[in-house]
């Protein structure tokens, strides 16, 4: 199935799962920056879902190389600037606000390398899996029916690994991933997610990384 139709019938078991979510367009309780997040979200989830096993494990260990190598980037220039009390000062930077920013980044370095270590292979799906929860949750949609419509695009994308799956392993699996992660926004950065890719869809563009890290930041904090 083309990508163009796995939206579309996505979109038609979204209507049918969610009746409430259109409301919530309407009244702009969920805006257009934070709609096209969504989507953006469920394009990555997809890619992740029309490959094959070996471009998946391929694909996975890139994905964890490059998540290691931006919080490891992040950490060492923190690290820097606080040795220096000139570079501080001429920058007018606030000290505390830095720690803290390096103590979030040095927590989520620390997880990654664990899982980068580990003989258990971290999946791509993972983080945006992550983050269609985070989503989901924050507008307090049903549960069940968010698994359910993960199942659903499963099936839609052929993801071999779809006969693995159940609305019971979901529900376990969601269980783990949200109190283990370790994540937080600035990892748009270096995802794609401000970038359009050739989706074949003009409903799901790209946005300004600023504005998608700002969205992301409301699900996220």
């Amino acid at each position: 199935m083309e990508k163009r139709d796995i939206i579309r019938a996505l979109r038609k078991k979204l209507r049918e799962l969610f009746p409430n979510m259109q409301s919530f367009i309407d009244d702009r309780t969920i805006t257009k920056s934070d709609w096209i997040f969504f989507g953006r979200i469920i394009y990555h989830l997809m890619n992740c879902f029309i490959v094959s096993p070996e471009k998946a494990i391929r694909r996975s260990k890139a994905q964890l190389n490059k998540v290691l190598r931006f919080y490891e980037k992040e950490v060492r220039v923190r690290k820097l600037a606080l040795k220096s009390d000139l570079f501080l000062k001429d920058n007018n930077i606030d000290v505390e606000g830095l720690q803290a920013q390096l103590w979030s980044f040095k927590e989520n370095l620390d997880y990654w390398a664990l899982r980068h270590a580990s003989t258990d292979l971290c999946f791509e799906y993972e983080i945006h899996l992550y983050l269609y929860y985070k989503w989901m949750d924050n507008y307090e949609f049903d549960d069940y029916y968010q698994r359910e419509l993960l199942m659903s695009l499963m099936n839609l994308c052929g993801y071999y690994g779809t006969k693995y799956f159940s609305l019971e392993r979901l529900e376990t699996e969601k269980e783990v991933l949200m109190s283990e992660i370790r994540m937080g926004s600035e990892l748009l950065r270096i995802l794609d997610y401000a970038t359009e890719k050739g989706s074949g869809d003009e409903t799901i563009p790209g946005l300004d990384i600023e504005v998608l890290i700002n969205e992301a930041d409301a699900h996220l904090n």
